[in-house]
């Protein structure tokens, strides 16, 4: 059980934490955001600003659950092995 926390743990924390810190880098700052939809606008989206602004809000939401999601289940995984030993 312990090995299997630290594996689902590892890949959620990777996957989740890699997509929350690049949510995170496009909506930090004006310039960020300008250069993140000047990328979506070049392929000819007709998506208005502020959808794709909340969508990517609500995408860092759920990264960042899912990384302290991840976080707590390695720590679990390896307080298991250490404990059960």
């Amino acid at each position: 059980m312990g090995i299997f926390l630290i594996i689902i743990g590892t890949i959620l924390t990777l996957i989740c934490g890699g997509l929350y810190a690049s949510t995170h880098l496009a909506i930090k700052n004006q310039e960020n955001w300008d250069d993140f939809y000047r990328q979506l606008e070049e392929k000819n989206l007709p998506v208005p600003e502020e959808t794709v602004y909340q969508m990517v809000c609500k995408m860092n939401f759920w990264f960042c659950l899912g990384t302290i999601i991840g976080i707590m289940a390695l720590l679990g995984g390896i307080l298991i092995q250490v404990f059960s030993k």
